[in-house]
């Protein structure tokens, strides 16, 4: 996957979840391909797995799926060394699929410890697809393609890791069910569904892909130097501001004051936290315009300090009046750009 592809708008939210539900639902699409087009060829060799390791198995392997392509699909984003990226997304996977093991085994203890005589029989048939026994299965799986990411992110965010994948597997495993008895009436075929709902939901909720990816800049849309942009970050990162007007010294951006431009009119700021700001440093007219939002940041000498706005992408800042004027634009692009 490729930052330069991915524009930071509504899509950036979704990228990451189709790629991880696509993988999901491919995880499930093999599996299935084994079992029943392998099958025969695999029971010759002895490799064909016994009917009760069916379920633990797939959900491991779609656990360990899900967690690889959330790791390399951020280590492709952030451009780190091949080699480094088999190693992260490698740690993922195999955490998953173990914890996955181990959760799914220590459940299936549990509930045949707890079912009464008459159930033991039923809940150990391994065609048993009931989600009153095998609902702590599934968010077994859950918590390992969340612990997964978690170890490989030498944990960092380990609430958005450890719930979402919870959350994303049962709203999965409820989805299978809901589908595979009320709808389809096939469970094969809601389980391709469910588990790719489970990759998407595990993909918007545990990881994103974050701000710091890309940097701000700022973009003349007038006439005069039309389509002209600076950057606000500095190469190194940390804090850094830019500043606009027409002194003919010193400035980041140069505009005439033909344009309605004072001589040290407003400065664009970004902090450590990669949070964007613009301040107004002129009395004459310095306004914000986005939808359905107007903000006036002339400076007022009663004040003792300028006023300041946070930054959204797409912002518009126009300064000047209306018969000189000049407007420039915020926004945010891949760090590839810079």
């Amino acid at each position: 996957m490729n930052i330069y592809l991915v524009p930071y708008n509504w899509t950036r939210h979704v990228v990451v979840s189709i790629a991880v539900g696509g993988a999901a639902f491919m995880a499930w699409l093999l599996f299935l391909h084994a079992r029943v087009w392998l099958g025969p060829t695999l029971f010759d060799w002895g490799l064909l797995w016994r009917p009760g390791a069916e379920g633990p198995l797939l959900l491991g392997f779609v656990a360990a799926t899900i967690a690889f392509t959330s790791i390399y699909t951020e280590h492709s984003l952030r451009r780190t060394g091949l080699i480094v990226r088999a190693i992260a997304a490698g740690i993922a996977l195999g955490v998953a699929f173990v914890f996955t093991e181990i959760g799914y085994a220590v459940f299936f203890i549990i509930e045949g410890f707890l079912a009464s005589e008459e159930m033991k029989e039923v809940v150990a048939d391994p065609s048993l697809a009931s989600h009153r026994h095998h609902l702590w299965m599934w968010l077994a799986a859950g918590f390992g393609s969340g612990l997964g990411p978690l170890v490989a992110r030498k944990g960092k965010g380990i609430f958005s890791h450890i719930i979402g994948g919870v959350v994303a597997a049962g709203f999965g495993a409820a989805i299978w069910q809901y589908l595979g008895y009320n709808m389809f009436g096939d469970l094969y075929l809601a389980m391709g569904i469910g588990v790719f709902v489970w990759g998407l939901l595990h993909g918007a909720l545990v990881w994103g892909i974050p701000n710091e990816l890309y940097a701000g800049w700022v973009r003349v849309l007038s006439n005069y130097r039309h389509g002209y942009r600076i950057p606000i970050d500095k190469v190194e990162g940390g804090l850094s501001e830019r500043f606009i007007g027409h002194f003919p010294r010193g400035l980041d951006l140069f505009l005439p004051v033909e344009q309605g431009v004072a001589e040290l009119h407003t400065s664009f700021v970004v902090d450590d936290k990669h949070n964007y700001a613009l301040r107004g440093l002129s009395q004459q007219p310095t306004g914000v315009k986005r939808f359905l939002e107007r903000i006036d940041l002339r400076y007022d000498p009663t004040r003792p300090a300028p006023l300041e706005i946070e930054l959204n992408s797409e912002d518009r800042i126009v300064m000047g009046d209306n018969a000189n004027e000049t407007e420039v634009e915020f926004i945010l692009l891949p760090k590839e750009e810079s």
